[in-house]
């Protein structure tokens, strides 16, 4: 293969994607980009600690018992080890569980749950330096998001789990760094796990939309390491008129996007979120609390509740009567029903409010959910009736946590530890999360992850 003409062999398309893996440096892209990813790992990791301790890992434990033995990757948050593909699998599912992972609200892809769950195993593994990892983190995000953006919104409406879809080609661009592979290694790797894209959208309401996040991180896991031992693949998957975007067709200008891979850093579009639920619903939030503040305020006297949102999020989230935990955390109605009663929508709140709640359910009652094209997905407006108190409204523009509005470094500390006391106590919790915004200076992954490895 020419160096200079990765496309001879590999495609336009593809060998735009592999030029961008093989020829990433860190100390170029972008100023202040090691935050960006320090902090998307940050969250990352304590997600996956709180996600440790749910009833579904515990059962997923189970099954990997069966089928995966010992070895040299962990389990976090669980006191196991075992394979780099099976870690992978267990951390990226675990990462999803809470629903208060990150999100990358233009395409509505997970970024770091397929990604960071790859990248850490393979990292641990290899004994790779905190530099490293945070340099295949950058990568797999930039080149998942890229991709995704190819797709959506098409590809999603069409029922496909974009998270999973696109993090599988994200998995395996992070874990081929770390290979260290060259670039017609890395096309193969690309093309692997681009065949093994997979993902419903129908399983978002229950534990299947976890396993498609953990079975895209060993999927790109598996990809990179069979593409280092040589074996065969398609050498263009994103050109190939049966490959990747001829199978998930892509919008038009797709090119010209993935043109931007490398000049536009789409890591910094990252929400970290406050609340853990769909993204989609945190401007109602936002909207309620607002008014829950207000002085003089009394859940009592609400009549009825008007939520406008954009058509998108009423498709994604209009449950009034949610069934279960998981389906409450994609309910406009139930969110906004904790925010106004309770004045808050923090991780506790959804934790402790059960969905049966008889006072609960008879205000999501009063609650009505209005279809707005004018509106964007990242807004809201809220009005509700007080009777004799008044109509109070609240806009919100910019979310908590979103872009414009980002959680600073002490309200993601404040949720790195709530997260983590599932396994640690709070200080060993505060001097993780300082290691994780200095991830760059660590000189051994593997003996980072011996603090996050046992349950206390």
């Amino acid at each position: 293969m020419n160096p200079d003409r990765p496309e001879q062999t590999t495609g336009p398309v593809t060998g735009r994607i592999v030029a961008f893996i093989t020829n990433y440096n860190a100390a170029v892209p972008l100023p202040g980009l090691d935050r960006h990813v320090a902090r998307a790992f940050a969250n990352w990791l304590a997600c996956t600690v709180g996600g440790s301790g749910d009833g579904s890992v515990s059962r997923l434990l189970g099954v990997m018992d069966r089928v995966a033995g010992n070895g040299a990757a962990t389990a976090i948050g669980c006191g196991r080890r075992m394979d780099m593909a099976s870690a992978a699998f267990v951390n990226g599912f675990a990462s999803n569980v809470l629903d208060f992972d990150d999100m990358h609200v233009p395409t509505l892809i997970h970024p770091t749950g397929t990604v960071v769950a790859a990248a850490l195993a393979m990292a641990e593994v290899q004994r790779a330096t905190g530099r490293a990892l945070l340099d295949a983190v950058a990568i797999g995000i930039e080149v998942e998001l890229h991709v995704g953006r190819c797709l959506f919104p098409g590809h999603y409406d069409q029922g496909w789990h974009i998270t999973a879809t696109a993090g599988v080609i994200g998995a395996a661009a992070a874990a081929s760094a770390l290979l260290g592979l060259d670039r017609e290694a890395t096309a193969r790797a690309l093309a692997m796990a681009a065949t093994q894209a997979a993902g419903l959208r129908a399983m978002l309401p229950n534990e299947g939309k976890n396993l498609n996040v953990g079975k895209a991180a060993r999927d790109g896991v598996m990809a990179a390491l069979l593409a280092d031992a040589g074996l065969t693949s398609a050498p263009a998957v994103f050109d190939d008129a049966f490959g990747y975007f001829s199978t998930f067709p892509p919008v038009d200008g797709y090119q010209a996007l993935l043109g931007e891979l490398g000049q536009k850093f789409l890591i910094t579009e990252i929400s970290l979120k406050p609340y853990p639920c769909g993204v989609v619903i945190h401007p109602v939030i936002d909207a309620c609390l607002a008014i829950a503040r207000r002085d003089g305020f009394v859940v009592a006297g609400i009549r009825s509740v008007d939520i406008h949102v954009h058509p998108r999020t009423a498709v994604l989230a209009e449950k009034q009567d949610p069934a279960s935990a998981i389906t409450s955390r994609f309910s406009l109605h139930h969110a906004a029903t904790l925010a106004l009663t309770f004045g808050n929508a923090d991780f506790a709140t959804f934790e402790r409010a059960s969905v049966a709640d008889p006072d609960l359910a008879a205000l999501r009652q009063r609650i009505t959910v209005h279809r707005d094209d004018d509106l964007p997905q990242t807004q809201a407006r809220v009005t509700i009736d007080l009777g004799a108190a008044g109509v109070v409204t609240e806009h919100v523009t910019r979310a908590t946590g979103g872009p414009g509005n980002p959680l600073s470094d002490a309200q993601l500390g404040r949720k790195f530890v709530q997260l983590c006391r599932r396994a640690m106590d709070d200080a060993a919790a505060e001097a993780l999360y300082a290691r994780c915004l200095t991830l760059s200076e660590e000189p051994d992954i593997a003996a980072f992850m011996e603090t996050v490895a046992t349950r206390g």
